[in-house]
């Protein structure tokens, strides 16, 4: 992938050089990883509202935000959100997972 430029707002350079401080690291790690979480919390958040609204499958919900299947689940139930699973819900997930 290509180089991203980014120019953060004074607060946030204040809080990505306390990262540097504390995990003894340079500039780009920290902000590379705290990209990497930022986009895996917001597919995860993507996922989840999609599911909730019942536009996808709990097993596409878990391929959007690339976790399992499992920790789709565990992310449901922390979210206090109810399982809209009916048989042949799981039945499909199951076929999908199997491919």
């Amino acid at each position: 992938m290509g180089v991203i430029s980014v120019r953060p707002k004074p607060d946030l350079e204040k809080k990505i050089r306390k990262l540097m401080e504390f995990e003894k690291a340079d500039k780009s790690s920290v902000v590379r990883r705290a990209l990497e979480r930022g986009v895996d919390e917001e597919l995860k958040k993507i996922a989840v509202n999609l599911y909730s609204e019942r536009k996808v499958s709990l097993a596409k919900a878990a391929e959007i935000a690339e976790i399992s299947i499992r920790d789709m689940l565990e992310l449901i139930r922390e979210r206090g959100l109810s399982l809209n699973i009916t048989i042949n819900d799981l039945r499909r997930d199951f076929e999908e997972a199997m491919k």
